[in-house]
């Protein structure tokens, strides 16, 4: 029992290690929520089937996590950490199946150290929100057409329409899985119409209320999608975008394949020592098929990301978070019998130092030191408590008695003094009415609402076309309270009273 012991405590510790790595860390290392998470919180306060962006269930995640923690940094860094234990139980028993016990935990330490899973991943937005449903839908493939039951078809199915609610880049899933069941034969064992037709219908169950949603809406995502990469190509030349994606990836797994480089160097890899003559015809065919798809799902889609690249296509480096689950597996099998160096005290002490060395990259920026270095001021030490202290403090004295229900503005500036707000506040995006369909222009009418805005913008002018007695104050100087984290900080801001008639609570 000493072995399989060691090898669950060695899970149960990374599991551990990594929920509260994510969230002291980014608690540290954020004064104020980064702008995907503060965008989450104003879209969670009224959850949706859809929005106007992206598909629903990031937002529907800070929902949850509200309820549960209130509405506090915790909430918000939660979800990131629950989403990196679920991606690493994932792929736990993947990993089990392939290379046993030791190996498997080998492969998620190696995973550990991607640098989506750690550096980028308190940042809770649609990306971070999809690895863990990418790495259940690989998972729940293998086991589909490696053992053929339909239970795993349906979860297949599931987990690929919870992955598709997180983000469509889950398109390029069922991409890579057709390709591996034309490429390898042994996954085309149990492709029948019936397991093919139950995970169809699972995938349904769970998109259908989204897709719905999609055509009363005129498909808004889509039609933001398509903006966004108009965007990109007026940013940048094809060239600096692509060459951008690549590196990025590349970068984000040093560790690993510096790790593997140097051990190939360094050990002998004794795998073939443990093939015979008389190995079964069977086992060479499941070996294949492990091969196989790990390679296809583990560098499919990102390969299918980089032709699209070459045929045009503008790519955003974050569009590949979620595709990359299997990096760790795929490196254990590279390795072979040289893994097992890697199970070792000097090479825990050594993963943990990578991971110190991370988080204290990461709680850096929230500190003074970070702009004396850089020259630059980190978003996370915006001072937003100040900033909904002040705008609170105006709004109490402008209308003492009531309450302040509705804030106006982008989903940074209001976004985060709606988040920070003493108040039970609802944002109103950039002002427009069509894009907060949750928010009525009467709601706004009756129950008065805050404006706040860059001055380097014209929105009052918008505002007043709904709203014409809307008042403009004298500008708003917010100073940091920590001195040095952050300049001065002048927003413009307005008021729209409330009336008698305003019945919310």
């Amino acid at each position: 029992m000493k072995g399989p012991l060691n090898y669950l405590v060695a899970l149960c510790f990374l599991l551990l290690f990594q929920l509260l790595f994510l969230t002291i860390i980014p608690l540290l290392g954020h004064h104020t929520p980064p702008f995907d998470v503060i965008e989450m919180t104003t879209w969670a306060k009224v959850p949706q089937l859809g929005y106007y962006k992206h598909p629903p269930l990031p937002a529907w995640g800070i929902y949850l996590s509200e309820l549960v923690f209130g509405r506090t940094q915790l909430s918000v860094f939660i979800p990131s950490a629950l989403s990196i234990v679920i991606a690493t139980l994932a792929v736990w028993p993947l990993a089990l199946r392939f290379f046993g016990a030791k190996r498997a935990i080998i492969a998620l330490f190696l995973q550990a150290t991607l640098i989506y899973y750690n550096l980028y991943a308190p940042d809770y937005n649609h990306n971070v929100a999809q690895i863990p449903f990418w790495a259940l839908t690989v998972s729940a493939f293998y086991f589909a057409v490696a053992d053929g039951r339909m239970r795993w078809w349906i979860a297949f199915g599931a987990a690929l329409g919870v992955t598709t609610l997180s983000k469509y880049s889950a398109a390029f899933l069922p991409l890579a899985c057709v390709f591996l069941l034309f490429w390898e034969r042994q996954a085309r064992r149990f492709l029948t119409i019936t397991n093919v037709a139950v995970a169809a219908i699972a995938f349904f169950v769970v998109t259908g209320p989204h897709f719905a949603w999609l055509v009363r809406h005129d498909f808004a995502p889509i039609h933001y999608m398509n903006d966004r990469l108009g965007d990109l190509a007026n940013n940048a030349s094809w060239s600096e975008r692509f060459l951008s994606y690549v590196v990025m990836q590349i970068l984000v797994h040093l560790v690993p394949v510096g790790s593997m480089l140097w051990l190939m160097r360094s050990a002998p890899d004794h795998s073939s020592q443990n093939l015979t003559g008389d190995i079964e015809l069977s086992a060479l065919m499941v070996n294949r098929l492990n091969d196989r798809f790990l390679l296809v799902m583990g560098l499919g889609p990102f390969l299918i990301t980089v032709l699209l690249g070459l045929s045009g296509s503008y790519l955003h480096p974050m569009w590949a978070t979620a595709m990359f689950p299997l990096s760790g597996l795929i490196a254990v099998r590279l390795l072979g019998t040289r893994a097992d160096v890697l199970w070792s005290p000097k090479w825990l002490i050594a993963w943990l130092m990578v991971m110190a060395f991370f988080g204290a990259v990461y709680a850096a920026k929230n500190t003074e030191q970070w702009h004396v270095l850089t020259k630059k001021y980190a978003r996370a030490s915006y001072p937003g408590p100040e900033l909904a202290r002040q705008l609170d403090e105006n709004w109490n004295a402008a209308f003492p008695g009531k309450p302040m229900r509705y804030i106006i503005g982008t989903s940074w500036e209001a976004g985060v003094a709606s988040f920070e707000s003493a108040y039970q506040t609802k944002v109103l995006i950039d002002g427009d009415l069509t894009i907060t369909p949750w928010i009525s222009a009467d709601d706004i009418t009756h129950c008065g609402a805050l404006l706040v805005w860059d001055p380097a913008t014209d929105m009052l002018s918008v505002i007043r076309r709904h709203w014409p007695g809307v008042k403009e104050q004298a500008p708003l100087v917010i100073t940091p309270d920590r001195v040095g984290t952050y300049s001065t900080l002048t927003l413009s801001w307005a008021l729209i009273a409330p009336q008698d008639s305003c019945t919310e609570k």
